[in-house]
C-alpha cells in the first residue's frame, strides 16, 4: 500500500512559476492581455492566473475592460509599483506576513552589530521578544551571523551578533521545517550553516 500523496502548498524553495513571474508577464506586455497571455508566458495555469488578475483588478493595479458578450475578458496595467509583484489577497488588500522579518533583516544590514533588542527598537512595526530572539537564533545557525559577545542571563545581557552574509534585500525566510530559504540567491541552509 503506497502512502497517500500530500497535497497542498510546496515550500517557497520548491515551488514553480507564480505570482511574481505572472507580475513580470503583465509588466511586459504593452496595452490589453487576456488570462490566456499571461498563462502561455508564463506556464502557470488558467485558474491561478485568472485568481491574481481578479486580486490585481480588486487592488486597483489592473483595469478591467468590457468586451462583447462571448469575448474573453482583457485587462490593462493602470499602476505599475516596480520589479516585485504586489502581495495581496483576493479581495485586493495587502499580505502583511513577513514585514516584521523584513524589519529585523533591514536593522541587522544597518545597525551591523546589534542584540535582539536594538532589532526590535529600530523596526518600525511591533516585533515580539521572541520573533526577535527566534530568528536570530535561526540566522545564525544558517551562518548568517555571528557571535560577537555570549548571552549572560545572570547579568541580564542579550547575545550581540553581527550580520556576515548579506544576500540581499529580501529577508531569508525560516521555513516551517526549521530550514532557511533566502529568495535572494534561492538557497536553503540546514541548521549546521549547509547549503
Amino acid at each position: 500500500m503506497t502512502a497517500p500523496t500530500k497535497i497542498g502548498r510546496l515550500p517557497v524553495d520548491q515551488a514553480g512559476a507564480g505570482r511574481q513571474e505572472i507580475w513580470l508577464a503583465i509588466k511586459a506586455v504593452n496595452g490589453p492581455f487576456k488570462v490566456s497571455d499571461i498563462a502561455a508566458a508564463t506556464g502557470v495555469n488558467r485558474a491561478p492566473v485568472m485568481r491574481y488578475l481578479k486580486a490585481l483588478t480588486a487592488a486597483g493595479y489592473l483595469e478591467s475592460i468590457a468586451t462583447l458578450p462571448g469575448q474573453a475578458s482583457h485587462w490593462m496595467l493602470v499602476q505599475d509599483v516596480g520589479h516585485h509583484a504586489p502581495r495581496i489577497r483576493s479581495d485586493g488588500t495587502r499580505v502583511t506576513q513577513g514585514e516584521i522579518t523584513g524589519q529585523i533583516w533591514r536593522a541587522m544590514y544597518m545597525l551591523k552589530d546589534f542584540s535582539f533588542l536594538d532589532l526590535i527598537h529600530n523596526a518600525s512595526v511591533e516585533v515580539a521578544e521572541a520573533t526577535a530572539k527566534d530568528y536570530c537564533k535561526r540566522l545564525l545557525a544558517a551562518g548568517y551571523l555571528k557571535v560577537l559577545v555570549k548571552a549572560d542571563p545572570h547579568a541580564a545581557r542579550p547575545a550581540r551578533y553581527r550580520l556576515i552574509r548579506h544576500s540581499g534585500p529580501k529577508a531569508p525566510q525560516v521555513q516551517r521545517v526549521r530550514q532557511v530559504y533566502d529568495p535572494n540567491t534561492g538557497s536553503v541552509y540546514m541548521a549546521e550553516g549547509q547549503p
